[in-house]
């Protein structure tokens, strides 16, 4: 099968589980547009924890487009609560990989998405703070 998430323009929906730094479970929904110029990929989504108060978090990327050949790019991203994050993708099989970390290096963390069909991922995550855990997540990615 192959990859459509990413390398493919389109929107997603996140539905799923996002686990705090204590690690008390939290219902999370978000939304990720991907959408594609000849220079570069964006990716710009959010994930909002369902609380009494929703808390949303914002996120876009921009992305090196990935070159047919080629199974592994950068990316960049400005990120409100966290400051500028580098990374990287890179595709392994039925996995997209995915690591980070801030220009300050106090923040760092790493997701899967694994594919499961052409419209559905299963993704997760974990986020640091200076070593410690931040938080995790694990959602389901379908194409909208």
């Amino acid at each position: 099968m192959k990859h459509t998430y990413v390398l493919e323009p389109g929107k997603w929906k996140a539905e799923g589980n996002y686990y705090d730094e204590s690690g008390k479970s939290i219902l999370v929904v978000g939304e990720t547009e991907i959408s594609h110029q000849k220079e570069v990929w964006t990716l710009d989504g959010f994930m909002e924890l369902q609380l009494d108060e929703p808390i949303r978090f914002f996120n876009t990327y921009s992305i090196i487009p990935i070159e047919t050949e080629n199974d592994f790019t950068s990316w960049s991203s400005e990120n409100p609560a966290l400051g500028t994050l580098n990374g990287h993708f890179a595709i392994v099989g039925d996995t997209i990989l995915s690591s980070y970390r801030s220009e300050n290096e106090q923040y760092t963390g790493a997701e899967s998405l694994l594919l499961i069909d052409p419209k559905s991922y299963k993704n997760w995550g974990v986020a640091f703070h200076n070593g410690v855990k931040l938080s995790s997540w694990e959602v389901n990615l379908t194409k909208l």
